[in-house]
């Protein structure tokens, strides 16, 4: 599936979105940003995943480190998912 996001938005509408980074939650917790699970965001924004392109993410880990803390960016990650509920139809009309 690919998405192409358009530069369509407002000015005012950019600003809605908040300028802010979040850890992925541990396993079976959830992002209190999105309400999505671990599982849900690592294939969201994983190496293939559908949001990956349009959502910056970050891997914090010291290079002798066994793991590191995997960050993304709120306002990207809402505004995929606005653009998601926009092309299936179910984003307020106003």
């Amino acid at each position: 599936m690919k998405i192409e996001l358009t530069s369509q938005v407002s000015e005012q509408t950019e600003k809605c979105y908040p300028d802010k980074w979040t850890e992925i939650p541990p396993n079976g917790k959830v992002c209190p940003f999105t309400g999505l699970k671990h599982g849900k965001l690592y294939s969201m924004l994983g190496k293939n995943g559908i949001a990956r392109p349009h959502v910056r993410v970050a891997n914090l880990r010291d290079p002798r480190a066994r793991q590191g803390k995997t960050i993304f960016h709120v306002g990207d990650m809402f505004r995929f998912l606005d653009f998601l509920a926009a092309q299936q139809g179910s984003a307020n009309k106003q």
